[in-house]
């Protein structure tokens, strides 16, 4: 059970570091772009605090899922094992 809570463990973290690197690029791309920045200034600036926005809503609720996934989901299912085990006898 841990082995397979390691792996996706992993595997969340891969995915959140690509994820990070693409909107790297993507805030990168967006401040490369100079004549659009020159003409509308105020473009980048709202970009940049939507995209914040979005990355901290997601990030918030992944930690959430990832929290009640590591903590809550086995201690709940200990629980309900200990009181199945209880009734029995």
């Amino acid at each position: 059970m841990f082995k397979q809570r390691l792996i996706k463990t992993v595997v969340y973290f891969v995915f959140a570091v690509i994820g990070l690197l693409l909107g790297s690029i993507v805030a990168i791309s967006l401040a490369v772009i100079p004549v659009l920045l020159n003409i509308f200034p105020i473009v980048a600036v709202v970009v940049k605090v939507i995209l914040t926005i979005v990355a901290l809503l997601i990030l918030g609720a992944l930690t959430i899922k990832f929290i009640n996934w590591l903590i809550v989901e086995p201690y709940r299912n200990h629980k309900r094992k200990r009181e199945t085990e209880g009734s029995a006898e």
